[in-house]
């Protein structure tokens, strides 16, 4: 069901260095339906140290057939996500002086990012490996192939629309074990002087925000620039610009173009992330060790409020039953016992129970009729939009508990950082 890591996936080296065990865990988003009996997997959730390319990565690769073919993250749930896919579309648009525009976005999911590409006058098509998502997307109108990203799946593009102006790829590069193929098959459907706008969350952030809880087995690789440089010019590719953004927690968009084409380079903006990489010390090992630490303080911390929330009789339950949530709950040994309930507003997690420690969830009117005294935001990154979301919480004197990056209570949005 998994095959361990003996080699950094992008330069090929063996000199990999463990610096995170977070014991073992379930599978993120695998989700439990009450009425079924299934049998649950445990593997192990430990990240490597390239020490040559400085690319973190996971100690093992579970079958992506298990984890991706009935998928339940969709995109389109989150406001601040469709907030960011709109700004996205329109910053790609301006990079280009013709009007008629094509876009491939890959593991397009409910084609969140494709319906803003729309408005702005694109053709677009997806590809989508989980067969529940991307019938949700042909159902909204998002041309999309059921498939996992490779050769064949150039070919039916190539077949439907021919090569693309663009291609996208938001949140996806983190999930491939084989990332040179993913990244070399793109230059077949690219236009000459096309671009390639890829999202990743940010490893810089992971290190210096201790966001651990993003860390869990579908994510196999945790990005800085530097191993994304080395993946993209083994590949015939050149980046040629980056912009940091606030999304999940603070990821990098980099663009890329082939070698030698006419896109319009930022160099500037490219040897400065470089310089600013080498003075946090993020292509040293060292600076990763510390994050074991702060898991483990956080973990702490975490259990020391909930014991003494629970001790003078209130209650706690949870929004957003996310992938980070998960990893969050299991690494710190958190179920039923301090967690009533967790509400969510995706239809498909819904009366399930989460992996690992099986606390029930429900959509978010069963906050409403079932008052809490706290809510454990889990997917902190959405803090300010499920504050927003839960007024009648906060009217009836409610309070958040807020894991990352220091555990925290508050009151309001006004105390988020």
């Amino acid at each position: 069901m998994f095959k361990q890591i003996t080699s950094c996936r992008i330069c090929n080296s063996k000199n990999l260095s463990k610096y995170l065990d977070l014991g073992k865990l379930p599978l993120a988003n695998s989700l439990i339906d009450p009425e079924k009996k299934e049998k649950e997997h445990f593997f192990p959730l430990e990240v490597l140290f390239c020490n040559d390319c400085c690319l973190s990565q996971l100690s093992i690769v579970v079958d992506p057939e298990i984890m991706f073919n009935n998928y339940v993250y969709r995109a389109s749930v989150s406001k601040t996500f469709q907030n960011h896919c709109r700004e996205m579309a329109k910053e790609i648009k301006k990079r280009f002086k013709t009007q008629k525009l094509s876009v491939l976005d890959i593991a397009s999911n409910d084609g969140c990012l494709l319906k803003e590409f729309k408005k702005e006058n694109f053709e677009v098509i997806g590809v989508e490996p989980a067969a529940n998502i991307a019938k949700i997307a042909e159902e909204n109108k998002i041309t999309t192939i059921n498939s996992f990203w490779n050769k064949n799946a150039v070919k039916k593009v190539l077949n439907k629309t021919g090569k693309v102006d663009v291609v996208t790829a938001t949140n996806v590069l983190a999930h491939v074990h084989d990332i040179s193929s993913f990244v070399s098959v793109i230059k077949e459907v690219l236009k000459e002087n096309g671009l390639v706008v890829i999202e990743v969350p940010n490893a810089h952030n992971i290190i210096e925000k201790n966001q651990f809880d993003t860390i869990y087995h579908e994510h196999l690789s945790y990005f800085i620039f530097k191993p994304l440089i080395e993946l993209f010019e083994r590949n015939d590719f050149e980046l040629v610009d980056v912009q940091k953004v606030n999304i999940h927690g603070g990821s990098l968009r980099i663009f890329a173009a082939k070698k030698n084409s006419s896109v319009k380079k930022n160099k500037e903006a490219v040897n400065e992330l470089i310089q600013e990489e080498k003075s946090k010390g993020l292509y040293e090992l060292k600076t990763y060790l510390q994050l074991a630490k702060n898991a483990e303080r956080i973990k702490n911390d975490l259990i020391l409020i909930m014991k003494e929330i629970k001790s003078k009789g209130k209650t706690i339950a949870a929004y957003g039953a996310s992938a980070k949530g998960s990893t969050l709950l299991n690494y710190c040994g958190v179920g039923t016992n301090y967690i009533d309930f967790i509400v969510d507003d995706t239809p498909e997690k819904q009366n399930h129970l989460t992996p690992g420690n099986h606390i029930p969830i429900f959509s978010k009117s069963y906050l409403e009729e079932n008052k809490t005294d706290y809510l454990l935001l889990l997917s902190w990154n959405f803090a300010k939009e499920f504050i927003s979301k839960t007024p009648e919480h906060r009217e009836k004197g409610g309070k958040y508990i807020i894991p990352i990056p220091e555990v925290k209570v508050i009151e309001s949005e006004d105390e988020l950082e």
